[in-house]
């Protein structure tokens, strides 16, 4: 038996799968969370999830996938690439959750198993720069030529995001888009606080002078 409370076997076949198949493959675009209050705090159903209870760690998925999904989508540009990410964030994170300390939130920890698979996949490939992943929906209502505008400014600011090298892109995204704070981040990517606020402060000289040039 695992340490995690769940056997090799059940990890690697009927426990692990039926997370794949049930849960961490359907990995939608709702944009609704799932309360923190629903199903106990991050904490109760980490230590549920290490127990061995497939609920749990489902609870966990749906309580985080949105914001999963959105970071990936961001740091590597490509919606479809995105879902496989949060999938494998996921996946690892179930693989790994026994060595999950509890020194930091639970999201923070995903969040850095996320960033991780997005580095990764950034080294492989070049990522396709997507106006969706950067901003917000344009409003309905907005005259046509405002629209367009806005829309333009998506597409620009999506190309120069992904211009930029994955230490600035991560602080960049994290910060200001992803509303964490500088505490959160550097714990995110293990650097010191003062490498955060040097990465965004660079990041956004050069993603301002990006933008403008294209």
């Amino acid at each position: 038996m695992a340490k995690d409370g769940l056997s090799t076997d059940e990890k690697s076949s009927g426990t692990f799968d039926g997370l794949r198949a049930s849960n961490v493959h359907m990995l939608s675009d709702e944009t609704t969370v799932v309360a923190s209050s629903d199903g106990g705090s991050d904490r109760d159903l980490v230590a549920q999830a290490v127990a061995g209870s497939r609920a749990a760690f489902a609870t966990l998925v749906k309580r985080h996938q949105q914001r999963i999904h959105s970071l990936l989508e961001r740091l590597c540009g490509c919606p479809e690439t995105a879902r496989d990410l949060a999938q494998e964030t996921f996946l690892s994170a179930f693989r790994h959750l026994n060595t999950f300390e509890q020194r930091s939130e639970f999201f923070t920890w995903l969040y850095r198993i996320a960033c991780n698979h997005a580095a990764s996949a950034n080294r492989r490939r070049r990522p396709q720069a997507l106006p969706v992943a950067v901003a917000s929906p344009i409003a309905a209502g907005t005259s046509v030529s405002a629209r367009m505008e806005q829309a333009e400014l998506k597409q620009r600011l999506a190309l120069a995001l992904n211009q930029l090298d994955e230490g600035q892109r991560q602080a960049v995204v994290l910060c200001d888009m992803q509303g964490a704070t500088y505490e959160e981040i550097a714990e995110t990517l293990d650097i010191p606080v003062g490498t955060v606020r040097s990465r965004l402060h660079r990041g956004r000289m050069r993603l301002r002078q990006l933008v403008h040039n294209l």
